[in-house]
């Protein structure tokens, strides 16, 4: 008894040990390059040659919408690749370089060492997107102020009124960055943590990398089309008459697949749509439950495969 709660209490130390040496294990493969590639395009946006086909009263506006679109889109890319290509590089990278059966001979339970792995990924992860973030929010920020000097000199010369004026610039304040913007970057990690235990899953029972990254891939894509499909399905079963097989097939569907949609919050956010923390607290449980289950899953055939 003594010996089971000594175990659990030392649980935390284990895996946050695990997790540091994951965390190392990637920070090694030059991930840093990412967000420097990111900063470089990100400059190279602000000479793109948009400002004479602009009107002056939509230019501001449309000129922010385009850096949030490119930034959002850049780190929906970069976290698809790398939860995909680094976690399904985790368990075959430890099995070539024999840390694998260092750790699994000493007394670490498997469901520890995969949660220390998740929490790894997991941490490179956040990092990369808090760069890419402050990236964003730096480039808006004096993007911005410049818009709207140039708003206020250009009105002015024109005779507007201060009220007019003001009320355009709103406009520019309320497209450039946000909370609302935040939240959806909040909302796309969330996604990318469910990808990532999902791709751990299907790396413990594939027979490779490869193979691990193809099924990750092919289940994300089709969790965007979740309700095409669930849709799909209940249209054929019920065409068979069983409207109880319809159901339960339904609901096997929204377990074993999940809906990556619900996450893709982006396009929302940037349109200036608001999303609530009650909103974003509901994506957190779904996220929370589709990760714990693919743990789970995950520790029952990892624990059955001999090493």
């Amino acid at each position: 008894m003594r010996e089971g709660v000594r175990s659990l209490a030392n649980m935390p130390a284990r895996v946050a040990a695990l997790a540091g040496v994951t965390f190392t294990q990637l920070i090694r493969m030059r991930l840093f390059l990412v967000p420097a590639v990111f900063g470089v395009g990100f400059m190279a946006l602000q000479f793109l040659p948009y400002h004479g086909q602009l009107g002056v009263e939509t230019r501001g506006v449309q000129q922010l919408q385009l850096i949030k679109d490119v930034a959002m889109g850049c780190m929906q890319l970069f976290g698809l690749i790398f939860c995909v290509g680094a976690t399904a590089l985790l368990i075959p990278r430890d099995a070539e370089d024999r840390i694998l059966y260092t750790i699994l001979c000493k007394p670490v339970p498997r469901f520890e060492y995969l949660l220390g792995k998740l929490l790894g990924v997991w941490l490179v992860l956040l990092l990369m997107l808090l760069l890419m973030d402050a990236m964003m929010v730096g480039v808006l920020y004096f993007r911005e102020a410049s818009l709207c000097t140039q708003y206020t000199e250009v009105m002015a010369a024109k005779g507007m009124s201060p009220q007019a004026i003001e009320q355009q610039i709103t406009f520019v304040q309320q497209a450039g960055n946000s909370w609302n913007t935040q939240r959806a970057v909040l909302a796309m990690f969330m996604g990318f943590g469910v990808l990532t235990g999902l791709t751990l899953l299907f790396s413990c029972f594939t027979s490779g990398t490869i193979v691990s990254m193809i099924f990750a891939l092919g289940a994300y894509f089709l969790g965007m089309f979740q309700h095409q499909l669930v849709a799909g399905l209940q249209a054929g079963v019920s065409g068979a008459g069983s409207g109880d097989a319809a159901a339960y097939s339904e609901q096997i569907l929204r377990v074993v697949l999940p809906d990556f949609n619900i996450f893709n919050v982006a396009d929302t956010a940037t349109a200036g749509v608001p999303l609530t923390w009650g909103m974003l607290g509901t994506l957190a449980l779904i996220a929370a439950g589709y990760m714990l289950l693919h743990l789970l899953v995950a520790t029952y055939i990892f624990s059955r495969k001999e090493f």
